[in-house]
């Protein structure tokens, strides 16, 4: 009797550790997050100390901070239109434009990445 409970005890345990699952490595979750810097690309359209950034489907006020204050002054030495144009692409940060009286949204440049205007020729002659 001894020898079949010993016998019995050994198949139960035998079985039972058979049945044991292994974990499965759990899968690596990715999260995307959306950059909220975008890339615009369009037409820069100055008139006086304001600025618009004017695409296919989108017109954006520019907002005039250090950054966009020096890409401005460095269209200088490109060809613009008679009206100021510059096709330009940047990257930037959309937001509400909270001024009454202007565009409701709001770029504020963070990168030129190409001016897509060609380099003026400084044809004054040094006299």
């Amino acid at each position: 009797m001894k020898k079949l409970i010993v016998l019995v005890s050994i198949l139960f345990l035998i079985t039972s550790c058979d049945n044991e699952q292994e974990s499965a490595p759990e899968p690596e979750v990715i999260s995307i997050v959306k950059d909220s810097i975008q890339v615009y690309e369009g037409n820069f359209i100055m008139a006086g100390d304001d600025a618009v950034l004017k695409g296919n489907k989108f017109v954006y006020e520019v907002k005039m901070d250090s950054t966009a204050m020096e890409f401005k002054d460095s269209l200088k030495s490109y060809k613009a239109s008679q009206d100021g144009i510059v096709p330009v692409k940047v990257k930037g940060k959309v937001t509400k434009n909270f001024s009454a009286s202007s565009y409701s949204q709001l770029l504020k440049i963070t990168e030129v990445l190409e001016i897509k205007a060609e380099r003026s020729e400084n044809t004054e002659s040094k006299n």
